[in-house]
């Protein structure tokens, strides 16, 4: 019990950093997030923040692994329920979820992303924490309907799980970063998509 007392400030002070971390790269991007600027927005001093991570790569890794799992969170049956079976209709629930939880943040993904292309270390975090989450729920999605006879036997499950993530990573990018962008029109896009590739049908509707 006082163990875990004794990090009630510490637990505070890493919840400003990372406030402050995501709110830099939502409104600025990453080239202004420094560790002076991450200060500074948190209200924390340098020994206070390399306490808690060290640098701002560190920030970045932790805000990519409470994101990963809001979103999991957020993701529907098919994704967790190891008795799911999938449909059209399944489809576009998950999509329709998965718009709904990675809008809000979608600038900061933006932000994360726009950096990883210039930073290997970046990229390789975003890989590992956002994308393979992803890519082996889905793998492990295909390979539960292939035993319930809905999704045929032929499809490689990795293969496939790979170009259809990669595929909605840069879809949701693209059309949930604008502004004016609903939920609903990215799973209209992906929808007919994954339906054509895992259950033969090739509309939305």
């Amino acid at each position: 019990m006082g163990d875990r007392a004794s990090r009630q400030p510490g637990t505070k002070t890493r919840s400003k950093i990372l406030d402050a971390t995501a709110g830099i790269l939502e409104e600025q991007g990453m080239s202004e997030a420094t560790v002076t600027s991450i200060m500074e927005r948190a209200g924390v001093s340098r020994t206070a923040f390399y306490r808690q991570f060290n640098g701002v790569n560190g920030v970045v890794a932790a805000l990519l692994e409470s994101l990963v799992v809001e979103l999991f969170g957020e993701a529907g049956d098919w994704f967790k329920d190891d008795d799911a079976v999938g449909s059209r209709g399944v489809i576009w629930d998950n999509a329709m979820r998965d718009a709904r939880a990675i809008k809000p943040r979608i600038r900061l993904f933006s932000a994360i992303v726009d950096a990883a292309a210039l930073d290997e270390s970046l990229r390789t975090m975003w890989r590992t924490t956002i994308t393979q989450n992803w890519i082996d729920a889905t793998a492990a999605a295909i390979r539960r309907d292939q035993i319930a006879g809905v999704i045929r036997p032929g499809l490689d499950p990795d293969s496939t799980a790979l170009a259809l993530t990669l595929m909605s990573e840069q879809l949701a990018l693209e059309v949930l970063g604008r502004q004016d962008a609903e939920p609903d029109r990215y799973a209209e896009i992906l929808t007919p998509i994954w339906g054509a590739v895992l259950f033969g049908v090739d509309d939305a509707g």
